[in-house]
């Protein structure tokens, strides 16, 4: 073909991103006949839904022979908009993300019944894959093929991995999350659920306070929806935003609605495990912020009613790590409060559950990043109690163990917010242990890690009144330690 061909064909596609994509394939087999240009034009099509493709997929999407999806794929590996992902084994590729979602959009918006026909292919294909990747490249595809369905789909496996899935699988839901709402491929309850997932990820990265306009649109968009679950989900968020805003009587108004619409559902349905579970959060979230304003008493009595529920669910299937790691949290909330309390040993009692479970979650799957950062938070908590006892020896080793596993986490994830939030209270934590004259050294150098931390953490955002305050309450730590310098020596 010469550059007068060329140049034809790329006009023809009139600048449409996804008309270009599909002209690679003219440029490359200007020899083939048209109904072979055709068949493998349909090929790339079907090939940019999916995130990888190799040649089993393809012939699942496009319903051919495993013979003639090998031609066509070999013939689509040798287009400029295909690269290898060899992340997904040695003969996968995928389209280049640009022209992927360009191709996506267009079928979408103009051939929208083979993109649902390809998009539900694709859903029954990796239905049966349980690793995470099948399972988000699932969820993705039944979203678009069946909207309602994949809601539904999706507010199951938000629950399900919200205890036990790692941090990586979670933000890797995320992503694929956050492309079919900025691709505009979702509307209704399939939309809500979308955001929610997106915002929960980000909850989890230490994003909450940036979180206020999404969480409303979420809740307005449930509504209209009338899906009750989103609107308990949506208010629980909106409460996670007030709380990180100081505006502590707001957060529990929204936390009395997502336990009330909670309470509703569970009745409904008391045989519905994942709606008790949100029961129990719900109790919870109410509990954390009753114990923030300081009535302890009916903190400790929403504490008390998470953990019953908590226990019942973990005994009735002790093999589901998710339920026992929420019993594990739901222990450290009323050994929190029981602590506030002044009850230190019954404290202890508590927290040494929350820590025993959260080992046995580390045994079982030590590469799960979010069970060993809940192990750090058991250990500073048992360190937390021990100090108050007087135990300092004890609360040092608590703490120390503490810190390694924060050092971890954070130089394992720089961008996690949150990640790096624990390892400056970790670092401060240890200071306030080093009392004595002779480690006014080590606890200069404790401060100073956790003042380094919090004021890149402010800068990062600037708007976070918790991170703020915290800063400042170490630069205020740290100058009263760098006074007492020339005492020391």
């Amino acid at each position: 073909m010469d550059f007068a061909e060329q140049l034809r064909v790329l006009q023809a596609a009139e600048g449409n991103p996804a008309k270009l994509a599909l002209a690679t394939v003219d440029l490359a087999f200007p020899e083939l006949p048209d109904a072979d240009r055709t068949a493998l034009k349909e090929a790339l099509e079907a090939a940019a839904i999916p995130h990888w493709c190799d040649p089993r997929i393809l012939a699942t999407l496009m319903q051919i022979t495993p013979e003639e999806s090998e031609v066509r794929f070999a013939r689509l590996r040798k287009l400029t908009v295909i690269e290898p992902f060899p992340a997904r084994g040695e003969g996968a590729v995928n389209v280049h993300e640009a022209a992927r979602l360009a191709v996506r959009k267009w079928l979408a918006a103009d051939h929208s019944d083979s993109f649902r026909t390809l998009s539900q292919r694709a859903a029954e294909h990796f239905q049966s894959d349980r690793s995470p990747a099948g399972q988000i490249e699932w969820i993705s595809h039944l979203l678009c093929a069946a909207p309602d369905e994949g809601a539904t789909e999706l507010e199951r496996l938000n629950r399900d991995w919200c205890s036990s899935a790692r941090p990586e699988d979670h933000q890797a839901l995320a992503v694929a999350m956050r492309e079919l709402e900025e691709t505009s491929l979702a509307t209704g309850r399939a939309q809500v659920w979308i955001l929610l997932s997106i915002s929960w990820a980000r909850v989890s990265r230490g994003e909450t306070s940036q979180l206020g306009p999404v969480a409303i649109r979420v809740l307005d968009l449930a509504r209209v929806a009338r899906d009750a679950r989103a609107e308990a989900d949506a208010q629980c968020l909106i409460g996670d935003v007030l709380v990180t805003q100081g505006k502590l009587a707001e957060a529990q108004a929204a936390y009395a609605e997502f336990l009330a619409i909670s309470r509703r559902l569970a009745a409904q349905d008391p045989d519905n495990a994942g709606w008790q579970r949100e029961l129990a959060v719900a109790h919870s979230k109410v509990g954390d912020v009753l114990e923030a304003q300081g009535k302890l008493v009916e903190a400790r009595a929403a504490f008390a009613e998470d953990l019953e529920i908590s226990r019942r669910l973990a005994a009735q299937e002790p093999g589901n790590a998710g339920w026992q790691h929420d019993l594990a949290v739901a222990h450290s909330r009323v050994g929190g409060v029981l602590e506030a309390q002044g009850k230190l040993a019954e404290a202890q009692v508590a927290f040494a559950e929350y820590l025993a479970i959260s080992r046995r979650l580390v045994a079982q799957d030590p590469d799960n990043a979010g069970w060993q950062r809940e192990l750090a938070v058991a250990h500073s908590r048992v360190g937390g109690v021990l100090q108050a006892q007087g135990k300092l020896a004890e609360a040092q080793a608590a703490f120390a163990e503490d810190l390694a596993i924060s050092r971890r986490l954070a130089a394992q994830d720089p961008s996690n917010a949150g990640w790096q939030r624990d390892l400056a209270v970790a670092h401060l934590r240890l200071a306030r242990l080093k009392t004595g004259s002779g480690q006014l050294t080590e606890r200069i150098d404790h401060l100073q890690e956790a003042q380094r931390i919090f004021e890149r953490l402010v800068a990062g955002t600037p708007d976070h009144p918790g991170w703020r305050d915290e800063s400042q309450f170490v630069a205020r730590e740290l100058a009263a330690a760098e006074a007492l310098r020339p005492r020391a020596r």
